[in-house]
């Protein structure tokens, strides 16, 4: 090993980072650029900014200064800055960087991005459809790039092999639209797997699905897992008796109600557990066949460890929402001094792979090598160690486009053919009638305040089948709609079904 790894040190020693052969820098002012992600800190990240900012000078004439900030001070400090005025640079959003898109472009803490994106970032620009770039317009301006992911709901039967090849089950019998389709395939799992392994006859043949959407249905909603108000999707019209554009309370549909009654029923036919707490050993030693998948277009052999080999099959429904593209992405502060600068900078990390792998996995020689086949590796690098790395970073949702990156075999499959798929899988993601709709729960505060306590006393029996029987979830679910009428759930359909007339109107 000492041996084998005793060019790289050397390489090492002499050089902090490599980088591509310099290029001629644009007619740019020169300006530094600082750059929010909601991430925690790397101890190298000082390193790659100075990587960084050499690689952007020769193309651009700027620095940038990445500052990460983890969850908790992302939530204590970021607000009060964006409403400060001050120039923040480039802002990440979304889920991981904990900043609202919708809310903070109508605040005014970011910058309308429309102009500079024709001018100066015609490649970022052309990632995204219209529909989509329209999508990231509120009060009719763009101020966020979405990043280019993994941007549906890609739903996923991940399966045993293992089990399947030494029971004879075949994961790809019958239609799967959802895992509500996979009750029969994994019955026959579990009484084929009891029969040839008794002892792990007091387990579920299936790890935990406990979400109503996307596991179990394809609707738009708009009150995120509240599920009170939903429309049905062109193509998939999973719920029977309404169109694409008459809001519902999806709980009173006959649909939740068989839903609930076949999640009680497969809990009873030991298909899933009544409750899996302390239990995650269960995922690891090949006793369970079925898993939820969500996101993967490339699966390693080996997800959950040695014991087995993992496969997947794709359901047959692929559809995406507007909360796919405002929950990752980038933002210009509203005050930013130098804009120019920062949407180039945001155009090379979008079209230039080496700025896109760089901001996940650092420097090409201190972070990773790229082995005699031109496959990245930890070896011998300050990445090497898994459980203390200097600089990783896999995805790295808010920091720009995924799919040009250059990423280890294990992660992104061979010839990167992950990214390839999650690019075919987003050309076929159906999208919903109202992309774009962000619904405004103002003038309904208190009753979406109170459902949505409802919906939390009620979800966790419903969901995970820890009623008594069949009759006893009818008669819950009754109550529970009932609860929900009497909290204000019609109001809310009537306010959504408003708002949505009124933005269609616009349009």
């Amino acid at each position: 090993m000492i041996r084998k790894c005793l060019p790289l040190l050397i390489a090492l020693a002499l050089v902090v980072g490599l980088v591509p052969a310099a290029s001629q820098a644009e007619e740019t002012p020169y300006a530094k650029i600082d750059w929010y992600l909601g991430l925690t800190p790397a101890p190298d990240l000082a390193t790659v900014n100075d990587a960084l900012s050499e690689y952007l000078m020769e193309k651009i004439n700027t620095e940038v200064n990445i500052i990460m900030l983890q969850t908790t001070e992302w939530e204590q400090r970021m607000g009060t800055m964006l409403a400060s005025g001050q120039d923040l640079g480039i802002v990440g959003f979304g889920s991981q960087s904990k900043s609202d898109y919708v809310i903070e472009s109508r605040r005014g803490s970011f910058l309308a991005l429309d102009e500079l994106l024709d001018t100066y970032a015609q490649g970022t620009k052309a990632l995204f459809s219209d529909a989509i770039w329209d999508a990231m317009r509120i009060n009719g301006n763009v101020y966020g790039i979405p990043t280019l992911k993994d941007n549906g709901y890609f739903i996923s039967l991940i399966y045993n092999d293992t089990m399947a090849q030494e029971l004879g089950i075949d994961p790809f019998q019958g239609s799967y639209n959802s895992f509500r389709d996979l009750e029969g395939l994994l019955l026959e799992a579990k009484e084929k797997r009891d029969a040839a392994h008794p002892e792990w006859a007091d387990r579920p043949i299936s790890w935990n699905n406990d979400r109503v959407d996307p596991y179990n249905f394809a609707l738009e909603f708009f009150l995120n897992e509240n599920y009170v108000a939903a429309c049905n999707i062109d193509g998939i019209m999973d719920v029977a008796g309404y169109d694409t554009e008459t809001v519902f309370n999806f709980f009173e549909t006959p649909e939740f109600l068989d839903y609930a009654i076949q999640r009680q029923r497969m809990v009873d036919e030991g298909i899933y557990a009544y409750d899996y707490t302390d239990r995650t050993d269960w995922q690891y030693d090949g006793s369970i066949f079925a898993f939820v998948g969500w996101g993967y277009a490339y699966l390693p052999e080996h997800l959950y460890g040695d014991a087995f080999v993992t496969k997947m099959r794709m359901s047959d429904h692929i559809w995406t929402s507007t909360d796919n593209f405002h929950s990752a992405g980038t933002a210009i502060s509203a005050n930013c001094k130098n804009p120019v600068n920062a949407i180039k900078v945001l155009e090379l990390v979008n079209t230039d792979p080496f700025v896109a792998t760089m901001v996940r996995f650092g420097v090409e020689g201190t972070h990773y090598v790229l082995d005699e086949d031109g496959n990245m590796t930890f070896d011998c690098t300050s990445n090497a160690d898994a459980s203390s790395r200097a600089f990783h970073f896999w995805y790295n949702a808010p920091a720009g486009n995924l799919t040009i990156v250059k990423a280890p075999v294990d992660y992104s499959g061979p010839d990167n053919i992950m990214m390839d798929v999650i690019l075919d899988l987003n050309q076929k993601a159906l999208l919903p009638p109202h992309l774009g709709f962000v619904f405004d729960p103002a003038p309904v505060a208190n009753e979406v305040a109170a459902v949505t306590n409802v919906v939390m006393e009620y979800k966790i029996d419903l969901f995970n089948g820890r009623l008594g029987g069949e009759d006893e979830v009818r008669e819950i679910v009754e109550e529970f709609c009932e609860k929900l009428r009497a909290n204000g759930s019609e109001a809310i359909i009537a306010e959504v079904q408003k708002q949505i007339d009124e933005w269609k109107t616009a349009q």
